[in-house]
């Protein structure tokens, strides 16, 4: 039979292993969440990379790297800890949100230089659907207009290109099919606002006799391209 020295030697020896034990499991599952949100994070970052890559030249400039990611990193790889993983998933899910609001701000940027306020527009694109000479076009343009706010909400891909560039050639059909005096206007209005003096008395007329004129709106503030106000 064993002396009581002895028992209580064995009892914490069993103590000690089930706590590694514990403590091991603990670990292992702390390993396998951060797997998964490294999988997550890298998995949108790529694909944020592929939609960014279609603004290269025009509307993407990049963001900066978070600080001490890299230094995170090269840690992670040589110490595998449960500490410096967390460092890691912590920063590179700040890089995910910066890279995302950048994605997404540039994008709704360049498309509102390009075509305005989808929204707004495809409400001017309606009106404009029983002008002799624009029956063809204007739903067109609304039907295009309508894709383009729903993909305008997310990064784009190549579906997004196509169609922002399908709702350029329409806007641009479209114009060019407008009387002159209205012509100036109405592409000033749609692309960052138009001065008020270009609407004249010939425009205002235009407008009402094809009910078009609650389209635009009076606001403060200069043309986003530098126009008189």
């Amino acid at each position: 039979m064993a002396d009581g020295t002895t028992w209580i030697r064995e009892a914490r020896e069993a103590v000690d292993q089930a706590s590694d034990a514990v403590r091991l499991q603990a670990n292992l599952d702390a390993f396998d969440q951060f797997d998964e949100q490294l999988d997550d994070a890298l998995r949108d970052l790529t694909a944020l990379a592929q939609a960014a890559a279609f603004g290269r030249g025009d509307w993407w400039t990049g963001v900066n790297s978070i600080p001490g990611l890299r230094t995170q990193l090269r840690s992670a790889q040589h110490e595998p800890s449960t500490r410096q993983l967390g460092s890691v998933v912590r920063l590179l899910t700040l890089l995910r949100s910066q890279v995302r609001e950048a994605v997404q701000g540039g994008w709704r940027s360049y498309v509102a230089s390009q075509a305005g306020n989808a929204h707004e527009l495809r409400d001017l694109a309606k009106a404009l659907a029983g002008v002799e000479g624009l029956e063809d076009v204007a739903p067109k343009l609304e039907g295009a207009l309508g894709h383009l706010a729903r993909l305008e909400r997310k990064p784009p891909d190549a579906d997004s290109m196509r169609v922002l560039a399908e709702v350029t050639e329409l806007l641009a059909l479209l114009e060019h099919r407008l009387p002159p005096a209205v012509k100036g206007f109405v592409s000033a209005a749609t692309r960052g606002g138009a001065a008020l003096d270009l609407l004249d008395e010939d425009v205002r007329n235009w407008l009402v006799d094809n009910n078009a004129l609650h389209n635009f709106r009076v606001v403060p503030g200069r043309p986003q391209d530098g126009e008189r106000g």
